[in-house]
């Protein structure tokens, strides 16, 4: 009986981790970076090399998704908040800035919007890339 609870257990994590909608993931020194078609991985990994330079990823546990906006053609830089983040304002600022830092250091200057996001990555706010 124990062997046939794990094994329904382990084919129900399989199923669960097959139907991760987040799209394919690399990692940067705790920081799990997920992302899908266009994005490609050398774009990711350009991403992934910026966020250890910066210390933004310092060895703790963060999710962020890159995407781009089908109608804007801006990259979308979407984290993972807790909800203290996706309420006060003075963190839509650091993440303002920290878009603007992407844009300028990982894609030439390229727009790159913010999507504040809950544990789920269903976005809670979008603050969009203005001109500096």
């Amino acid at each position: 009986m124990r062997k046939l609870i794990y094994l329904f257990v382990f084919f129900l994590s399989i199923s669960f981790s097959s139907c991760n909608t987040y799209g394919k993931k690399e990692e940067f020194y705790g920081t799990e970076v997920y992302y899908k078609k266009p994005i490609t991985k050398e774009e990711v990994k350009k991403l992934g090399e910026f966020l250890v330079r910066s210390e933004f990823a310092d060895g703790k546990s963060k999710s962020v998704q890159l995407m781009k906006n089908d109608e804007t053609g801006n990259y979308v830089f979407r984290m993972v908040t807790q909800e203290k983040a996706q309420k006060e304002k003075m963190y839509e600022v650091l993440f303002k800035a920290l878009a603007m830092q992407i844009s300028d250091s990982v894609f030439s200057s390229q727009p790159v919007d913010f999507d504040v996001c809950n544990n789920r990555f269903e976005t809670i706010k979008t603050i969009s890339f203005k001109s500096k």
